[in-house]
């Protein structure tokens, strides 16, 4: 089995998820690719925070929407520019609006690519 350590060679890189407002998916994705993200996964999701859900009305009936939808983004990026990625979502993400989404920075303990057998930052 392959772990860190042995084959790693001290090359470290971080996993930043981040859950933003889904018309800001395409500026956030331009100013990724602007500083030099190279790839990232993206989902559809629900949830709810702060926003706690909305009414709505539809066909003359009041009804609540408990989750509120969202975009999650996960990008993993060498340990050297995870500052400059949660600034850029934080920057290009915001609307001063309650819902402006989270981020989340986590330890990648290893990743490799799978077509060549790279590890770490050389697999991103």
């Amino acid at each position: 089995m392959w772990r860190c350590g042995i084959i790693c060679k001290g090359k470290t890189v971080k996993l930043i998820i981040a859950t933003i407002k889904p018309f800001k998916l395409e500026e956030v994705r331009e100013a990724l690719t602007t500083i030099g993200v190279r790839g990232m996964m993206v989902s559809e999701i629900k949830g709810f925070g702060s926003q706690s859900g909305h009414t709505e009305i539809y066909r003359g009936a009041e009804y609540a929407v408990n989750f509120v939808p969202k975009v999650k983004l996960e990008i993993v990026v060498p340990d050297s520019m995870a500052d400059q990625v949660v600034s850029t979502i934080a920057t290009t993400a915001k609307t001063e609006k309650i819902g402006d989404g989270k981020i989340f920075v986590l330890d990648v303990e290893s990743a490799m690519r799978v077509r060549t057998g790279e590890t770490n930052d050389d697999a991103l």
